[in-house]
């Protein structure tokens, strides 16, 4: 129930506020895909219907038809795909596939966006935003997670 809630609370706040605040909004950190990313890894498969709600929801909320709902449920599937392949659990099988499908997550949405509308975005600006959805999947790992393991 807590993480439904949470989950709510990301995925209005995502929708609301940060791919207003970001121009273009596919910059804004992905808060929902970090959160599906923690709970795939928690708890594994079943992670896939909440990406599916997830990106429904945003779809509906920021009239992209079908861009998010897809690309988080491929992004959490292909981090399932590798973390499942994996015999043991650390930080680095949690980092490592979580770092590359948000990276992938965000080069097929400025793919995606930019061959339907036209604007420039610099390389820096891609980056600092893939930078700091990293620096949030290591603060989520060590304040939450690891914890998590532990108990």
């Amino acid at each position: 129930m807590r993480y439904t809630a949470l989950f709510l609370v990301l995925l209005f706040f995502e929708a609301a506020v940060l791919q207003t605040l970001f121009k273009p909004g596919f910059i804004a950190p992905d808060l929902v895909l970090i959160a599906l990313i923690s709970r795939a890894y928690l708890l594994g498969r079943s992670t896939v219907l909440w990406a599916v709600f997830g990106g429904t929801v945003l779809d509906l909320m920021t009239d992209t038809v079908g861009l998010h709902m897809s690309l988080e449920t491929l992004s959490v599937y292909i981090f399932l795909l590798i973390h499942e392949r994996l015999l043991f659990r650390t930080v680095l099988t949690y980092i490592v596939p979580g770092t590359g499908v948000l990276l992938l997550k965000k080069s097929l949405a400025f793919l995606i966006m930019r061959s339907k509308f036209s604007f420039e975005l610099s390389p820096e600006a891609f980056f600092l935003s893939w930078l700091f959805e990293v620096g949030l999947l290591f603060s989520i790992y060590y304040l939450y997670i690891r914890r998590y393991e532990q108990a």
